[in-house]
Formats: C-alpha cells, sequence, structure tokens
C-alpha cells in the first residue's frame, strides 16, 4: 500500500515537473518570437480633485509633462500610443497656504505591460483659498466749481467692487481710488474714471491675477448756482441805422454772458441784461467798443468786468455792367493789326457803394501784342479794375479774333523796260504820299496831254 501510494506521488510531481518544464518551454519560444522591449513616451498630467474655492498657484502650467517608461511584448508595446496611459495628481488632500509634494499616478489601458516610475514621480504643489471681499471705492476731488455755483455730494457708481482671488492677494487691498478734476465747472459733471487700488500701506497696488466686478466707476457731481447768484446772457441794444448800401451783418458781446448777485427773489424774477445803447448810425464799417450794462434795480455784477461790443457791418453787394473798348498793348508800327469785335461786355460783383463810384475811365481792357509777328491769332483780354474788393463775374466775348498783316502800297513804279503802246497813254494814279510818277527814256514821242481827250482841238 506504502508503495503504491509513494509511486503515485512519484508521479503526481513528474506530471506537475513536466508541466511546468512545458511552461518555461514554452515561454522560451514566446520570447523567441515575441521579446520584450522597453520604450518611453512624453504625456501631459492632470490635475484632478481641485477643491471649487481653492486655487493652484504652483505649478503654473495646467497640464505638467510627464515621461513614463514601460516594457512589454512587442507586440504589444508597438501598439500602445500616448492615449493608452494617464498621468494624475490628486489635489484633494492637498493642505492650503504650503508647498506639498504631490506624486503623480501613472494607469495604463493594458495590465500586461511593466511600467517604471514616471519622471518626475512627483509635482510641488501650493494651493491658495479663493476669496471675495468688496473694495470701497473712494472719491479724489481736485479743483473747484465756478463762483456763484454750489456742489452737492457726489454720487459713485458702483460704491464698491468685488475683488476675487486668492486669500493672501486680497486682504492686501485697502482701497479703489478715482480722481475727478473740476476746472471752474457751472454745471452737473459726469465722469467715467479706471479706478486705481492702494494696499494697506497706503501704496498704488496691482490687481493683476485678480477678478473685478467693474474696471470703470461713473462718478457724477451735481452742479447748481448759488442761490443769491445767477448767470444772465448780454444782450446787444444797437440803435440807429448803417450808412445807405451797408447792412449789419451781426453783433457780439464779449463776454457772452455775466455773473450777477442780488436778492434771491429778485434773482428768480425773469428780467435781461441789456447793454447802454450803441449808435450805429451812419457807419460803414465794423464797429468795436467798451459797453457798459444796464442792470434792474436790486441786481449788480458780482466782479467788475470788461464788456467789448462787436458790430459787424458789411456793404450791400451787386453787379454792373460795363461795355467798353479794346485798348491794344505792344503793337508793332510797321504791321496793321485788325481785331473783332473791339468791344467787350464786363460784368462786375462787388459792394454796392463801390460799384456807384466807379467810372468807366477805371475798367480798362487790354489785348497784349507784344512780340506777335504776320498771322491769325485768338486772344483773351485781360481786365484791370480797382482793388476794392470788386470780383469779374464774365468778360463777353472771352476771346478777340486779331489779324496782324504788312501795309498795303497802291502804286506800283515803271521801269525803263515797260514801252507805252502807240495811242495810248498810261494811267496814272494819285500815291498815298503824293508823289509824281516820272516817265523817262520813252520810245515814242509823247503827245500833248489834252490831244488824248475827246473832242479835242490841236493847238
Amino acid at each position: 500500500m506504502m508503495r503504491m501510494a509513494r509511486s503515485l506521488v512519484a508521479n503526481l510531481a513528474t506530471l506537475i515537473l513536466s508541466f511546468i518544464l512545458a511552461i518555461v518551454i514554452w515561454v522560451n519560444a514566446m520570447q523567441v518570437d515575441d521579446p520584450d522591449i522597453k520604450r518611453s513616451l512624453q504625456i501631459s498630467a492632470t490635475f484632478i480633485g481641485l477643491p471649487e474655492d481653492v486655487t493652484r498657484l504652483e505649478p503654473s502650467d495646467d497640464n505638467p509633462p510627464v515621461l513614463i517608461s514601460y516594457e512589454g511584448p512587442t507586440s504589444i508595446v508597438s501598439e500602445l500610443t500616448q492615449d493608452d496611459f494617464t498621468a494624475i495628481i490628486d489635489l484633494s488632500e492637498v493642505p492650503l497656504s504650503s508647498e506639498v509634494s504631490v506624486p503623480v499616478a501613472i494607469q495604463a489601458e493594458r495590465t500586461d505591460i511593466d511600467l517604471d516610475p514616471p519622471v518626475p514621480d512627483f509635482v510641488v504643489v501650493r494651493l491658495e483659498k479663493l476669496v471675495t471681499r468688496e473694495i470701497e471705492v473712494t472719491l479724489n476731488l481736485r479743483g473747484d466749481v465756478a463762483r456763484g455755483y454750489t456742489m452737492d455730494e457726489p454720487l459713485i457708481d458702483p460704491p464698491v467692487i468685488s475683488v476675487t482671488g486668492t486669500e493672501s492677494e486680497v486682504n492686501r487691498l485697502e482701497s479703489a481710488r478715482v480722481t475727478v478734476y473740476l476746472n471752474d465747472d457751472n454745471q452737473t459733471r459726469i465722469e467715467m474714471p479706471q479706478p486705481l487700488f492702494y494696499n494697506r500701506q497706503g501704496q498704488p497696488a496691482s490687481v493683476s491675477g485678480l477678478q473685478l466686478s467693474t474696471d470703470q466707476v461713473q462718478v457724477t457731481i451735481p452742479i447748481n448756482e448759488s442761490a443769491d447768484f445767477a448767470t444772465k446772457v448780454i444782450s446787444p441794444d444797437v440803435v440807429g441805422q448803417v450808412a445807405p448800401g451797408y447792412r449789419v451783418l451781426g453783433v457780439t458781446v464779449e463776454p457772452s454772458s455775466i455773473l450777477v448777485t442780488g436778492r434771491p427773489t429778485l434773482l428768480a424774477l425773469p428780467f435781461r441784461v441789456q447793454t447802454e445803447p450803441i449808435d450805429i448810425t451812419g457807419l460803414a464799417e465794423t464797429f468795436q467798443s467798451q459797453v457798459s450794462l444796464v442792470l434792474p434795480e436790486g441786481i449788480s455784477l458780482d466782479s467788475v468786468t470788461e464788456i467789448t461790443a462787436t458790430v459787424q457791418i458789411e456793404p450791400f453787394s451787386s453787379t454792373k455792367i460795363y461795355n467798353q473798348p479794346v485798348e491794344l498793348l505792344g503793337v508793332n508800327e510797321d504791321l496793321e493789326v485788325t481785331i473783332e469785335p473791339d468791344t467787350v461786355r464786363v460784368v462786375l460783383f462787388g459792394p454796392s457803394p463801390v460799384l456807384d463810384t466807379l467810372t468807366e475811365q477805371e475798367v480798362r481792357v487790354t489785348l497784349d501784342l507784344f512780340g506777335l509777328e504776320v498771322g491769325e491769332y485768338s486772344l483773351e483780354p485781360d481786365v484791370d479794375v480797382p482793388d476794392r474788393g470788386l470780383e469779374l463775374r464774365s468778360i463777353q466775348p472771352s476771346v478777340i479774333e486779331v489779324i496782324i498783316s504788312e501795309p498795303i502800297t497802291p502804286t506800283k513804279e515803271l521801269t525803263d523796260t515797260e514801252s507805252l503802246r502807240p495811242g495810248t497813254l498810261p494811267t496814272v494814279g494819285a500815291r498815298d504820299d503824293d508823289t509824281a510818277v516820272s516817265f523817262t527814256h520813252l520810245p515814242v514821242p509823247i503827245q500833248p496831254a489834252f490831244a488824248w481827250l475827246p473832242n479835242h482841238k490841236a493847238i
């Protein structure tokens, strides 16, 4: 019995040993056909577990790079990519306000490979608690309103600015300040300045990296007249008539308004502030003068101010027509000149008083022929008028036709080569200079002149 048991145990041991040997042989065979290889990849790590009211200060990179190394059969390793691995940095248990080394955990889709520790295997992390705090906005007002005006309580919208950020950054802020400059303003002022933040030491502080509810503040500064002051527009009092042919273009007063003072009941009544009468009788040019003001009883000027009134006067404008002869300039005495037409129509525009006194002799129409030789020309005439604010509106015709030619001699001198036929008498024409024509070396005798007359009688 014992022998059988021993034999059974021996056989079982042999069977197990054979199985193990078979596995070793199979593994060795597989390693020969599909050997193990080792490769490395760089992947991006992902932070998880960050609480809602906490922000990460370090590291600044949201996905820090991690190098992983893995080993396994060639058939498996060669097919793996970055998508088959995940690098996770868990922040759920990291304490706040201190630098902590957090391990980098690598997860692989395949379990039949060996992973080496990643590089780096730890990441230094610093977490800070996020807080939101309202910072009061203060107004820094420079300058003042105009005399006779008062400023009511300024309005700031919004009065506070919500700042969100790390607790250490937010807690160092003390206030937000806006600055508005007044320059004798006399009406309500509305500005949109950008606030500047200051720390608890009163120094300017940066808010870079912090979240603000607004980066602009509207400041309204109500400005009203004082109870015993009022600003009134000055009305000029112009009397008389300007010279005939002239008109008043406009009247201005500098300054155009004035600050007056008096009892509130009087200032509340409607009234006008006028200048003293400004007489423009017979004036023919712009007039300027210092004037006084006429104020209602009980109303006075807040301060002594020079008032200057300017009356702008200009003449009426009209047109006038002149039919003027054309005057030739630069004519060559050895040539004859013919023009067509010899009279042009000139239309002038300007002040009526000037046109009324302008004579025809003062309007010259000239044609410059200097240096021109024999020929035909089309020339534009020049119009010369006195410089009194006149404008040449038109000239008709605008072009003059000019013919320049040599003078014609009406007679011809007879030469000794010409012969007179018997029984004829040459016709003698008078020359312009009344010079007689001489006859010499005639081949035939000359009969008395009367012999050629009809019904003549010999003497």
